[in-house]
């Protein structure tokens, strides 16, 4: 059975490679800053990262004065979805974590009460692989944000995938009453492993029939190994995130044509007219281009293209 794709689709390590990402139906992005998320293309919104909680000292890596300068300033940005200030706190390592992460949700929410705040919890175990420590956490973090992000990872190295492991997640989840996002496996390290096609699908369908929210996608690029090496898993995503999100306009003036060409493919867009004119940069760049870059057209709109015949040469009397 197939299920649709949640309303809010993240995906890690993504404000690299914005108009690739958004072509493929992600809408919420990884960024760092309001600037950031201001320049985003479209409709699309900037989950913003405003630092980690640190398991070792039990305290917030940004101070609440910074956070509340930095929200204060973006408070009611129409691009700023919200903030993702958390990721895999330690319960059984800070006690006080739980409450403190509320009291930091209920801060940012002074400053914004419209933005959302979400974390991610570690699915994975605390003492070993797939261990009960992670479910017996949940119920902890109810109310400590908005939307909490879930990550068991079950496919390992060397060993079939575990599904029956989200599943658990799932139900545990719902019985401490969370709102909860899914958080699923697309990276290779020393730990995990690439899901086959098979495989993403599995957890793609365990996560649309639950009651997630949102999801996460882990990650476009991660351990030096990028989503866009792997078309297969990438087109599954697609098409769960809706197919795409159509043509979005990549900026390729100052390319080579062939690299504009390439970067236009990638976000779902085709080569219009090229045409060349003098021009003070050499010959084979691209100097002019339209539309602009970040505008959203229908899947294989065409961009149209001015590149450089180089300097106009000038003739003497003859």
């Amino acid at each position: 059975m197939a299920h649709a794709a949640p309303p809010f689709r993240f995906i890690y390590n993504s404000s690299s490679t914005v108009t690739t990402v958004v072509a493929n139906g992600w809408n919420l992005i990884d960024v760092g800053s309001q600037w950031s998320a201001d320049r985003l293309p479209g409709r699309t919104k900037g989950l913003v990262w405003v630092g980690d909680y640190d398991n070792g000292s039990c305290s917030w890596e940004m101070s609440d004065s910074e956070l509340r300068a930095q929200v204060a300033a973006a408070a009611h940005d129409a691009k700023v979805f919200g903030y993702f200030f958390s990721d895999e706190p330690n319960p059984y390592a800070c006690r006080n974590a739980p409450a403190q992460h509320r009291a930091r949700s209920s801060l940012i929410h002074s400053l914004d009460p419209a933005t959302r705040t979400v974390i991610v919890l570690d699915s994975n175990g605390f003492k070993g692989r797939a261990t009960r420590d992670a479910l017996d956490q949940l119920p902890l973090w109810k109310g400590s944000a908005d939307y909490v992000g879930l990550d068991p990872y079950p496919c390992y190295q060397h060993t079939a995938c575990d599904f029956s492991w989200i599943d658990r997640n799932i139900r545990a989840a719902d019985a401490a009453g969370l709102s909860y996002w899914g958080v699923v496996q697309a990276f290779d390290d020393a730990s995990w492993r690439w899901p086959n096609p098979a495989e993403l699908s599995h957890m793609l369908a365990q996560w649309g029939a639950s009651r997630e929210t949102g999801y996460m996608t882990f990650a476009w690029s991660w351990a030096g190994n990028s989503l866009a090496s792997r078309p297969d898993l990438l087109g599954i995503l697609r098409r769960f995130n809706g197919g795409a999100a159509g043509c979005v306009v990549p900026r390729v003036v100052g390319s080579s044509l062939a690299r504009a060409g390439a970067a236009i493919r990638r976000a779902n867009c085709s080569v219009g007219r090229v045409t060349r004119r003098p021009s003070s940069r050499r010959s084979g760049i691209v100097v002019g281009q339209s539309p602009r870059a970040g505008t959203q057209l229908a899947t294989r709109a065409r961009v149209r293209l001015v590149v450089s015949k180089g300097r106009r040469r000038s003739t003497g009397p003859g």
